[in-house]
C-alpha cells in the first residue's frame, strides 16, 4: 500500500525542508466514508490501511501541514459527499456568489470558475444570475450529475495546463473559486500557477478554508484528516502568492465549520488595493503564538485531557451495564473515533444521512443506523461527535434524554447533557 501514500520531506507552500512535527495524531485509514472506493484491486480492504495525520509545521513560511499525502485519485475519483447535504452550507454558498458579484463587480456572461465544485451547489447560483459558469471536479459521478443540472463541470484535478485550455476556450474569469479545497491539495504551486494563468487582469481568486488560528485556539481537532491535507493562515498565504504573482487582498474571518477564513487574491500589481485585514490578521497570529511550537504542545495537551475525560466516563457507563453510542459517521467523525482511541468503545454509530450500512477501520467494524436507531438501540450514552450540530441533534432526541439517557459533546469543550 505504500505507493498510494506519499511522504513529504518540504513544505508544499515554500518548499523549505525545516518543517517540523508539532501535534503527534493517531494514525487513521486512508479512505474515509466521503471515498467510495474502501478495496484495492486485490480486494483488500482500503479502510484498514492507516497513515499518520501528525501536524508539521513549517519554520520558515508557518503552514501548518500533514506530510503523509493519500493518492488524490484514491479520494477523490469516486467521492461520495455532495455539498448539498451539508446543513446550512447551501445557503452560506448563496452568501458567499452575492458577495463574489458585489465586491468584483460582476456582469452578466462574465466567467466564474470553481476547483472543487462538487455538485455544484454554488456555481448554480451564479448561473441563476445570467454568468457563465465552470465547474472543475475529479469526481467522475458527480461532475456528470452536475453537468446534467446545468453546470457544465470537468471531471478532473485543477491545474496550469487545464487552466490554459479553459481560457482559450472559454476566455478569461473574472471570479476563480476554491470552497474547502485548497487544504486537500498536494500541489500547491500548481494551483497558484493555474489560478495565475486563468484569471482576468481585474479578476479576484477566492478561496474559503478552515482557518489555523481557529483551529488551534478551538480545538477542532475533527477537520484533521487525509483529505486536509494543509491548514491555512494569512502570514504563509500571502507570502506565496507574492511569490507566485499573486496578491491577497482581503481576508474575512468567517464562522463556516466552527472557524474559517475567506481569501480574496488578485494579480500581482491589479487594480484593487490591499485592505487592512491583511496585516491584522497576521499580526494577531504572530501575537496568538501560531507559529510558535509550544502552542502547538498546548494543543496536544488538550486533545490529551479530553481523550481521558471521554475514557473515564464511557468506562463509567459500561461498570452500570449501559452500552455507548455515537452520533456522527462524517469523515471528522470518523477521524475522532481514532483520535480519542473509541475502536473498542462504541457498540454503534447513528447518523442522519448515512453513507454506509457500516463503518470499519482497523480493530472495528461497527453498525450505522438511521437516527431513529436510537430508540432501537437505547445506549445510556451516545457521544455526538458531529458536536458542531449538538442543538439540533439534541433537541431532536428530547425523548432520549427524557428516558434517561445522556449525550456527551467533546468538542471544544467536553460537556455533558441529560441526568
Amino acid at each position: 500500500m505504500t505507493e498510494l501514500v506519499h511522504v513529504r520531506s518540504d513544505c508544499r507552500l515554500c518548499g523549505s525542508s525545516k518543517i517540523v512535527r508539532s501535534v503527534p495524531l493517531a494514525q487513521v485509514p486512508i479512505v474515509s466514508p466521503n471515498v467510495g472506493r474502501d478495496k484495492d484491486a486485490s480486494g483488500e480492504s482500503l479502510t484498514r490501511v492507516v497513515a499518520p495525520l501528525d501536524n508539521y509545521l513549517c519554520m520558515d513560511c508557518g503552514l501548518n501541514q500533514l506530510i503523509h499525502e493519500v493518492d488524490p485519485s484514491l479520494i477523490y475519483r469516486d467521492y461520495l459527499y455532495r455539498t448539498s447535504i451539508s446543513l446550512g452550507l447551501p445557503q452560506h454558498f448563496r452568501g458567499l456568489a452575492e458577495a463574489v458579484i458585489a465586491r468584483v463587480g460582476l456582469k452578466p456572461g462574465d466567467l466564474v470558475a470553481e476547483f472543487g465544485s462538487n455538485d455544484g451547489t454554488l456555481l448554480n447560483f451564479f448561473r441563476e444570475q445570467g454568468f457563465a459558469v465552470q465547474g472543475i471536479d475529479p469526481a467522475r459521478q458527480i461532475a456528470a450529475e452536475a453537468t446534467a443540472r446545468g453546470v457544465p463541470t470537468i471531471a478532473d484535478f485543477f491545474t496550469a495546463a487545464l487552466a490554459g485550455k479553459i481560457a482559450s476556450d472559454r476566455g478569461k474569469a473574472r471570479a476563480i473559486i476554491a470552497n474547502n479545497a485548497m487544504a486537500n491539495i498536494p500541489d500547491l504551486g500548481e494551483i497558484l500557477a493555474g489560478v495565475k494563468t486563468l484569471l482576468a487582469p481585474d479578476g479576484v481568486f477566492v478561496f474559503e478554508t478552515q482557518y489555523g488560528l481557529d483551529v488551534f485556539e478551538k480545538t477542532l481537532l475533527d477537520v484533521i484528516y487525509h483529505e486536509h491535507i494543509s491548514l491555512f493562515s494569512v502570514r504563509p498565504v500571502a507570502r506565496a502568492a507574492a511569490r507566485h504573482g499573486l496578491q491577497v487582498i482581503h481576508a474575512d474571518r468567517i464562522a463556516t465549520k466552527g472557524g474559517s477564513i475567506r481569501f480574496w487574491l488578485q494579480l500581482a500589481g491589479g487594480p484593487r488595493a490591499v485592505d487592512p485585514s491583511v496585516d491584522a490578521l497576521v499580526a494577531l497570529e504572530e501575537k496568538a503564538g501560531l507559529y510558535d511550537l509550544a502552542t502547538h504542545a498546548r494543543f496536544a495537551d488538550k486533545v490529551a485531557a479530553i481523550k481521558a475525560d471521554l475514557h473515564r466516563m464511557i468506562d463509567e457507563t459500561r461498570a452500570q451495564g449501559g452500552s455507548v453510542g455515537a452520533y456522527g459517521t462524517s469523515v471528522g467523525c470518523a477521524a475522532l473515533i481514532h483520535q480519542f482511541e473509541l475502536e473498542s468503545r462504541l457498540d454503534v454509530l447513528f447518523d442522519d444521512t448515512p453513507f454506509k450500512t457500516r463503518l470499519e477501520g482497523p480493530g472495528y467494524d461497527l453498525p450505522v443506523m438511521q437516527a431513529d436507531g436510537v430508540y432501537d438501540r437505547k445506549p445510556a450514552l451516545i457521544i455526538i461527535l458531529a458536536w458542531r450540530y449538538a442543538e439540533p441533534i439534541i433537541a431532536r432526541h428530547q425523548a432520549f434524554l427524557e428516558s434517561g439517557g445522556r449525550f456527551l459533546v467533546p468538542l471544544p469543550e467536553l460537556s455533558v447533557r441529560g441526568l
